[in-house]
């Protein structure tokens, strides 16, 4: 059963996509907003304008910790919207200041993914900074258990995404989104 999201005061009425890169957030996200009429917003798009360089030159020239910073400053602008679907970075939960902003700003989906799946599909990808190194596998399967109890921590519901198409995925957070969020 899909929870009732309270979206009075205390909550938005926003769909929020977490998890792992590779997870499907941006791509399933665009469809998810068009599908619900919300706009859709994906966080480190609007990380990358407003810092006027990519996310990768943020990393490199800044640092993860300066590029987590400006992470944090875009959630708390987006929590403060409505009917958005938001996109967030796969390391947005890795900071505690962000897990009240994004229960604040609405219905929180955690689209899961196995390591190797993850792989798969972000290996020929050369703009993902965290993974720039000699056993990408590996520092994914680090990261995933790192990273699982927040994403536990923050999501209303999880999706694993490893063996449903882009449609199934889509008609899932869409559907329990419309129930969550009262839309009708």
């Amino acid at each position: 059963m899909v929870p009732i999201v309270n979206t009075s005061d205390q909550r938005g009425r926003n769909l929020i996509l977490v998890g792992f890169m590779g997870t499907g957030k941006t791509t399933i996200g665009k469809d998810a907003a068009k599908s619900l009429g919300f706009r859709f917003v994906d966080t480190d798009a609007l990380i990358s304008r407003n810092a006027g360089k990519s996310i990768p030159d943020i990393f490199a020239e800044d640092g993860e910790e300066a590029f987590r910073l400006l992470e944090t400053e875009v959630l708390e602008e987006c929590a403060k919207g409505t009917d958005q679907v938001i996109s967030t970075g796969g390391g947005i939960v890795t900071r505690e200041r962000n897990h009240p902003l994004l229960k604040q700003a609405g219905y929180v989906i955690w689209l899961k993914a196995s390591p190797e799946t993850i792989f798969d599909r972000v290996k020929r990808n050369k703009s993902r900074p965290l993974l720039q190194v000699d056993d990408p596998l590996k520092t994914i399967q680090e990261m995933l258990a790192d990273r699982a109890d927040l994403y536990e921590a923050v999501q209303d519901l999880g999706i694993n995404t490893d063996k449903l198409t882009l449609d199934e995925t889509l008609f899932g957070i869409v559907e329990s989104a419309r129930v969550a969020l009262q839309l009708g």
